[in-house]
């Protein structure tokens, strides 16, 4: 059986680790390390087999953007949108546009992005402003998206509109290049992930053929859960990042304690009260570890509480991760402070975690509703 976290964090330590400072540095989406990772066959992992992919599923998905993510939160964070984006519309999606898709995928090593977040409404993406005129062969879409990853990178973009009056919810698959759509890259001033170019996305009287438009079928679909496959791949895959980001902060915490000498060849780390730290740090990344492969193991073999645990274990590593990047700043002092070393960097990227749709304060939320028997929505 293929190790696909072994095969990930080989790809990552050579080409993605080390330049995370420099993606950092110039706050550019990587795209010379997307083609690499297109070249190397990740985007392919979830393609089915009949199509000439692997046919891998959320363990796979969640292991592989880990394993990004250690290198740099914004490759994690940028492959795993295309993951998601990629089974929305493999589970969704006409037959017309999913071959559509995985030819581009397969042969032309093309990636997605979502692009749901809007100005008024935040991490509520469900709640979209978008105008959509529908005619018969074709739609006219005017609204904004706030925060779109990979913008003007991605070669699809999966947007939320208001649901269709007469078919119910639906997405649509935006190709990049479509007239009408533009990005305003120079209003992404991130304070972490600052290579993700997460810019806002405008549509103006942009126009799309109808087959673009993929209607949600819950029970043709088969769909388990209380949320849409795409949710919990969602949470599967920032839950996996923010695990992979707290495995790196304590890696480098606890080098940075064994370097940092002091006259007789004592470190810090000989220092007690930054030995509980360093354990601190394990801890955190160690449960966080623990949460997302039992989360995601429940989810393959579809157990009656996997929803639960998927968002439990999405808080687990948010916070956690949070928790590990204030640590590892104190355990780092003033040369982390003055950004000597990765521990700031690490700490600006991880301060997105909370946030991210859905946020910590909305999952919480969910379970709560789940675990006492009300109805999510």
């Amino acid at each position: 059986m293929k190790d696909y976290y072994r095969w990930a964090k080989e790809f990552s330590d050579k080409h993605i680790a080390p330049y995370a400072d420099e993606i950092d540095r110039e706050g550019k989406f990587p795209k010379e390390i997307f083609n690499k990772i297109a070249e190397e066959g990740f985007f392919k992992i979830l393609v089915p087999k009949e199509f000439g992919g692997e046919g891998a599923g959320i363990k796979e998905h969640a292991q592989v953007t880990q394993a990004f993510a250690e290198g740099t939160a914004t490759a994690g964070l940028c492959y795993t949108m295309s993951n998601v984006a990629l089974k929305f519309t493999l589970t969704f999606g006409r037959d017309e546009i999913k071959q559509q898709v995985v030819k581009d995928i397969m042969e032309n090593n093309k990636f997605m992005s979502l692009a749901r977040s809007e100005f008024g409404t935040g991490v509520h993406v469900f709640n979209s402003q978008m105008q959509v005129e529908n005619h018969e062969d074709y739609s006219i879409m005017n609204g904004s998206k706030s925060m779109i990853t990979s913008a003007n990178h991605a070669s699809y973009y999966l947007i939320s509109v208001p649901a269709d009056e007469k078919r119910g919810p639906v997405n649509w698959l935006v190709p990049y290049g479509t007239e009408g759509l533009e990005f305003s890259e120079s209003d992404w001033k991130g304070l972490g992930m600052r290579g993700n170019n997460s810019c806002p996305m405008h549509m103006k009287d942009m126009k799309l053929d109808n087959k673009y438009a993929i209607y949600i079928d819950r029970q043709k679909a088969n769909q388990k859960y209380p949320v849409n496959i795409d949710v919990i791949y969602f949470m599967a895959g920032l839950t996996a990042v923010y695990t992979g980001l707290g495995k790196t902060i304590y890696e480098a915490a606890k080098a940075h304690a064994l370097n940092r000498k002091y006259p007789g060849d004592k470190t810090l780390a000989n220092i007690e009260t930054v030995l509980l730290h360093i354990s601190h740090l394990f801890n955190n990344a160690f449960v966080a570890e623990s949460a997302l492969n039992a989360a995601t193991e429940a989810m393959a073999n579809e157990e009656p509480d996997a929803f639960e645990k998927i968002m439990t274990a999405r808080v687990t590593a948010s916070l956690n991760c949070v928790d590990s990047a204030n640590l590892g700043m104190r355990i780092g002092g003033g040369a982390a402070y003055n950004s000597k070393g990765p521990l700031s960097r690490l700490m600006r990227d991880a301060l997105a975690a909370p946030v991210m749709f859905p946020s910590v304060d909305v999952l919480r939320n969910w379970v709560g509703k789940i675990i006492t028997g009300q109805n999510l929505m």
